[in-house]
């Protein structure tokens, strides 16, 4: 039996406007300039090796093909346009558990979509892949995301001192956050 409080997000208005689906080829351009973006990147906490077409081509296989994972496209269900994608990664099958993120693509930020799709992220995560909780780990300094991540329920969990180093050398902060997925 599902616990209550994972159903109550189908109240929510925006829960339409949005659909998870698996990536398509016609996806290429919008998830390369994305990858591309090493200021958005860097707010990602990723430094990608190589961002060449073959580099990122490796890099669609490996997220898709990930294990236990999922790599999927935010589409906008106002415009059928593709804002963005989500992902589960470094999915532990015993302890239930991965980690979520969610990137989206400049025009598409501020409208919902990415209140959205974490809500259908979590529901991805508890449902198709059987997992009871979702953590993040967001730079402290994203407080957009920080904040997005609080209001659906993640709780912050601790700070990792000088975690994450960028681009440029410098070591960054990161908030650890989770979401217990059976309280949601």
């Amino acid at each position: 039996m599902r616990p209550q409080m994972m159903e109550n997000h189908r109240h929510l208005s925006h829960r339409a406007s949005i659909r998870l689906r698996p990536v398509a080829d016609g996806d290429r351009p919008l998830l390369f300039s994305l990858r591309r973006d090493s200021a958005l990147q860097s707010l990602l906490l990723t430094v990608p090796d190589a961002t060449d077409d073959a580099a990122l081509d490796a890099w669609i296989e490996r997220r898709r093909n990930e294990k236990g994972g999922a790599f999927l496209i935010i589409e906008d269900q106002a415009s059928g346009k593709s804002a963005g994608y989500v992902q589960i990664t470094q999915v532990h099958r015993r302890n239930a558990t991965g980690y979520g993120g969610i990137v989206l693509a400049e025009g598409a930020r501020g409208l919902g979509l990415g209140r959205a799709a974490l809500t259908e992220l979590g529901l991805h995560a508890y449902r198709a892949l059987s997992l009871r909780k979702l953590m993040a780990e967001i730079d402290v300094d994203n407080s957009a995301s920080i904040r997005l991540h609080l209001s659906l329920g993640y709780r912050e969990i601790g700070i990792l001192r000088a975690h994450f180093t960028d681009a440029d050398g410098m070591t960054r902060d990161v908030a650890l956050f989770e979401r217990r997925l059976e309280e949601r």
